[in-house]
């Protein structure tokens, strides 16, 4: 059995990275210098190949991910993987402290007890840890459990396409969510310990596989298919509030959450007060595993896996990158403008997301 790879980043610097104060999901965008970053994540990962790419849809992930998904078309002969953008990737929401200043210890949660600081709040409408992790698992259902069962059947020395790579795109707070849910889907009384912090573009690789050799020897030996009627609809019934970027169009599929349905999920009542639109989960792209038939059935556990951590917050592209000077590197990085210089560069201009 061949494990799964996933390589998990950090955003590149945004404009609110610059400033202290409680970032969240203000949709800032990228400063010169985080695009600077990005374009040396991107040159990095041009070469090496991926499955799929699923990124938060607030400016300074998805952005940071769609210079290296079109890095790595370029260097692929044009051809893009599957990229999946989802608002469950998102950082933790502070509610009505998003924006105000930094204050450690107005927001500190150091005077309770262990078992009460994954629930804290630090302002009303909040995310607890809690509610991060119950993203973070929804992630590992939707998106990385159907790459793990996909390669559960490969031999231990496969490679790529049979071994399958994913890249995740997110936020410091999530990464570390991330990461304990994968411990947890091995051991779910495993005790939360936070891993340290990334840089900007920092990232960590992981391979995770099924830790069960009754399920790996029922995949090797059957057919993988999924029959259609037990995939849980595309829109699910998890969702997040859109990035203000991306909440003006028409395209997108209101779906509300009342505060009893987050809390029948496991979620916090305040959560329906972020007023979601934003599907969760969106239409799944047709060259991607199949789902796994459970996703959405919380009262089923996720298979048991073990993971692996290869490297953590790597973070040698960066290496000789200075900012800016004179304010120019903290500045937002403006889309137009890297149009415009690669028009009279003589290179043609940023690949149509799908």
């Amino acid at each position: 059995m061949a494990p799964l790879i996933v390589t998990m980043v950090r955003h590149g610097e945004s404009t609110d990275n610059t400033t202290s104060l409680w970032a969240g999901h203000r949709d800032a965008p990228l400063s010169n210098h985080g695009h600077s970053q990005a374009l040396r994540l991107a040159k990095a990962f041009a070469d090496v190949p991926v499955t799929a790419i699923y990124a938060s849809d607030l400016n300074r992930a998805n952005t940071t991910a769609r210079r290296v998904w079109e890095a790595n078309a370029d260097k692929n002969g044009g051809k893009q993987v599957p990229f999946t953008t989802s608002p469950l990737l998102r950082e933790q929401f502070f509610g009505e402290a998003e924006g105000a200043a930094w204050d450690a210890g107005k927001y500190s949660s150091a005077h309770l007890p262990w078992e009460d600081h994954r629930a804290f709040q630090i302002a009303p409408h909040a995310e607890s840890l809690n509610d991060v992790a119950k993203r973070a698992d929804l992630v590992l259902r939707h998106f990385i459990l159907p790459h793990v069962l996909a390669t559960a059947a490969v031999p231990p020395d496969a490679s790529y396409p049979d071994q399958h790579h994913i890249m995740l795109f997110a936020h410091g707070i999530w990464l570390s969510e991330m990461l304990f849910s994968l411990k947890r889907a091995g051991d779910p009384h495993v005790r939360y310990v936070k891993s340290g912090g990334y840089a900007n573009t920092a990232w960590t690789r992981i391979e995770i596989e099924l830790d069960d050799p009754k399920l790996q020897h029922a995949l090797s030996n059957a057919d993988k298919g999924v029959d259609e009627s037990d995939v849980p609809p595309a829109n699910g019934r998890f969702a997040s509030p859109p990035a203000p970027s991306e909440a003006t169009g028409d395209t997108t599929t209101t779906t509300t959450i009342s505060a009893e349905e987050a809390s029948s999920i496991g979620m916090s009542p305040n959560i329906h007060a972020l007023l979601p639109q934003l599907p969760a989960v969106p239409e799944r792209h047709p060259s991607l595993p199949a789902a796994w038939p459970h996703a959405n059935d919380l009262s089923e556990p996720v298979p048991k896996l073990r993971h692996r951590v290869v490297t953590f917050a790597q973070a040698d592209h960066l290496e000789g990158l200075k900012r800016t000077g004179r304010g120019v590197g903290s500045a937002a990085h403006d889309e137009k403008q890297r149009g415009l210089k690669e028009f009279f560069s003589g290179g043609g201009g940023s690949k149509k997301a799908e």
